[in-house]
């Protein structure tokens, strides 16, 4: 066992690293029935996620956008401390420097819904060592270490106490809504095909007599590739003798498109968390609308978690006091017409809810200056007494 021993002993034989080969797992190393898919192209497979530039590409996309980060962007932010009164922090005013705070926290509502996460990174703070000005940070300029748990911004290590992380309870509308974004811009393109004139489908037979192509690959460089091009420049392309072009035509229902194109707007709709109506797919016969309704369903239950989690962060103890939250000013969005507001002032002032004090700094006047007594005007070296009976 002499020979066995020196074996062990030696350890594995050295590989030389130049010359070993490689694996890599993908496609095609591994089948796709290994993890229960007839192919990678099938419809059940995962959807890739798509990019921001793709998915605002399409309208029902950008118009729910709109709706969410619009909405939640322009509302002003509050610090309420814990007797309820508001207490005036200036940075909540303007959070970055030079730009306006609607732009702000839009781009971080935004952030929310594409990403599910957003960073800001303090650059200012006061004496208490809170945040006096941020800075806001792109998704793609962050990256995170979850091994070492470090953060990176653009290649470089930032402590922890320099950054705000935003998380949302939401999926990502990238990944979530990535097959129904993809299935909108399929359905553009065809009808763009249909636009430009390109029939569905279209292929080659051989002409009777003709000597057919060695293989496909022939086929593929010497006809398929030029004819390809020359329909991408828009120009016509020449049919050689030795083939027969055969065209299918589109049928009334793939003319239209409009029953395929509204059930891909719908699902991003679902996505989205937006009112399919907003988005201009008919679910209802409405034939009544509370407008006050409505809001208040999509203030609660599309925008409600972006709001929490914007708030909630806001409000931890490293950004302000202990005691205090932060919180959304929704009186603007909320605000219903003039007759139902001061119909409420009048029930408040009943119950004692509300003062007087407290009704024109809600529409937004300036308090009314108490009418003060006139004094009698006294005429030049007259005597009190002159005056007095004057005035009498």
């Amino acid at each position: 066992m002499g020979w066995m021993w020196d074996a062990l002993r030696a350890g594995p034989p050295a590989v030389d690293t130049d010359s070993a080969s490689t694996f890599a797992v993908d496609a095609e190393s591994v089948p796709p029935s290994v993890i229960g898919l007839e192919s990678y192209a099938s419809a059940t497979a995962i959807a890739p996620r798509v990019s921001r530039r793709e998915a605002i590409q399409v309208p029902a996309v950008k118009r729910s956008r709109d709706l969410i980060v619009g909405s939640l962007g322009q509302l002003p932010l509050s610090v309420v401390k814990a007797d309820l009164s508001i207490e005036s922090a200036s940075w909540l005013q303007q959070p970055e420097r030079n730009v306006p705070r609607s732009v702000t926290m839009s781009r971080l509502v935004e952030d929310l819904l594409f990403e599910q996460v957003a960073w800001w990174r303090i650059i200012e703070s006061d004496y208490r060592n809170f945040p006096a000005r941020v800075k806001r940070l792109k998704p793609d300029e962050v990256s995170l270490d979850e091994d070492q748990g470090k953060v990176y911004v653009g290649g470089k290590h930032v402590p922890d106490d320099e950054l705000i992380r935003f998380d949302s309870p939401n999926d990502a509308l990238l990944v979530a809504g990535a097959r129904a974004i993809r299935q909108c811009l399929l359905l553009d393109q065809a009808a763009q095909r249909y636009a430009d004139g390109a029939p569905p489908g279209d292929y080659f037979t051989p002409a009777e007599g003709a000597d057919p192509f060695d293989d496909d690959t022939e086929a593929q460089s010497l006809l398929l590739d030029p004819w390809a091009s020359a329909r991408k420049r828009r120009s016509t392309a020449w049919v050689p003798a030795a083939v027969n072009y055969h065209t299918a035509t589109f049928n009334p229902e793939q003319l239209e498109l409009a029953d395929q194109r509204q059930h891909a707007v719908l699902e991003i709709a679902r996505v989205a968390g937006v009112d399919p109506e907003e988005l201009g797919v008919s679910t209802t016969s409405r034939t009544y609308a509370n407008q006050f309704d409505r809001r208040k369903n999509f203030l609660d239950f599309t925008l409600g978690s972006y709001r929490a989690a914007v708030e909630d962060r806001l409000s931890m103890g490293d950004v302000t006091p202990r005691g205090s939250l932060v919180r959304f000013d929704l009186d603007g969005f909320l605000r219903s017409s003039a007759k139902e507001r001061f119909e409420a002032y009048k029930l408040g002032l009943e119950v004692g809810a509300i003062g007087p004090e407290e009704i024109r700094p809600a529409e937004g006047k300036p308090q009314l200056i108490a009418e003060r007594p006139i004094a009698p005007v006294r005429a030049i070296g007259s005597t009190p007494t002159q005056r007095t009976e004057e005035t009498a």
